[in-house]
């Protein structure tokens, strides 16, 4: 999985939810690296510091994983993701990207991997997600990184997830004029 900013956590949430495998995470920030250790991610690298596709092929038997989530929509990422995916593999596209990238068709072709967009979602897939948080399955509690009132909205949310990435993950308007 590349990224773990709000995407990629309810990613590996809905994930071990679902009771799959091993999930390998690449992140550069040091705080969003621990949130997706505790949010469950099995393995976590540093696209700066490891080498992401041989690190892949070395945990998965040197065939590559299976499936990349791609929750991060940076060029870099993308293309270490392409070459970590086994044959046959797919590379799924949940990120939104600011600008557009490039993609080397050969790499899909002879090794017959998949690229496949997500954005959407299917008539019950909310009420699975409901469930799945009824039954303790996910907790996505721990995103909350901050609860603001409603007039703080301008600088302590939307400034706040802007510059402060690394921290902030998901802030929560509190109703009425208290936030706790």
């Amino acid at each position: 999985m590349l990224g773990s900013g709000p995407i990629g956590l309810s990613t590996i949430l809905a994930l071990k939810a679902r009771g799959q495998g091993r999930i390998i995470v690449s992140e550069v920030s040091t705080q969003r690296k621990q949130f997706a250790r505790d949010f469950g991610a099995d393995i976590v690298l540093d696209p700066t510091k490891d080498d992401i596709v041989a690190r892949c092929l070395e945990v998965c038997d040197n065939q590559g994983v299976h499936v990349v989530f791609d929750c991060a929509g940076v060029q870099a990422g993308l293309d270490q993701a392409v070459q970590a995916v086994r044959a046959r593999g797919m590379v799924v596209n949940i990120a939104l990207w600011e600008k557009p990238c490039t993609i080397n068709p050969n790499l899909f072709s002879f090794k017959e991997r998949r690229y496949q967009g997500s954005a959407t979602y299917q008539a019950g897939d909310f009420q699975s997600v409901l469930d799945a948080i009824s039954r303790g399955d996910m907790k996505p509690e721990g995103m909350i990184t901050k609860k603001i009132k409603l007039d703080e909205v301008v600088e302590e949310g939307f400034h706040a997830l802007i510059n402060d990435k690394d921290n902030q993950v998901k802030i929560l308007v509190a109703a009425g004029n208290a936030a706790k």
